[in-house]
């Protein structure tokens, strides 16, 4: 394997970024452990319906005393939900602080999963709730995702020696 160039100013962010971004995956997907926060839209408009609300047409506490074993069977998708998305943060994160901290090219590959996760997922929010609110978290998380993806470029893909 060749030697990796130092990481030099800024681009020894990325990392880190990439990093918090995953544990703010995890406790995200944490939340799936407890069906009842399922009402909660974190980047829904105030007064917005949930993704719950929006397929359903009621809040979790509403299908609990209306069809308990739907719910039920519901809540156990959403734990499964819950430990692929933990699964999956625990993963990002052992990349993000191994081999993309170390600047190999593999992990740099890898980690592009966090931005295009991040759109596909709040693609799926906004049209399930129509919330232009999602849209804009969206928009931002993505963006800084794909800064700490491109702030080390060099560092994973060195400019060849002229000559």
């Amino acid at each position: 394997m060749a030697a990796v160039a130092p990481i030099k100013g800024y681009g020894k962010y990325g990392w880190i970024i990439l990093f918090l971004f995953w544990a703010l995956h995890l406790v995200l997907s944490a939340r799936d452990f407890f069906p009842s926060l399922q009402d909660l839209c974190f980047p829904c408009a105030p007064g917005a319906q949930t993704p719950i609300q929006a397929v359903i047409g009621m809040t979790w506490s509403q299908l609990v005393s209306l069809d308990p074993k739907f719910a039920t069977f519901l809540g156990s998708t959403l734990v499964d939900d819950g430990i692929s998305g933990v699964g999956l943060a625990v993963f990002g994160m052992i990349v993000s602080m191994t081999g993309y901290r170390k600047g190999e090219k593999w992990a740099w590959y890898v980690s592009w999963s966090m931005p295009i996760g991040i759109l596909a997922a709040q693609l799926n929010v906004y049209a399930l709730t129509g919330s232009i609110m999602v849209i804009y978290v969206a928009a931002a998380f993505t963006i800084v995702s794909v800064l700490a993806l491109l702030l080390p470029y060099r560092q994973f893909f060195p400019r060849k020696p002229t000559g």
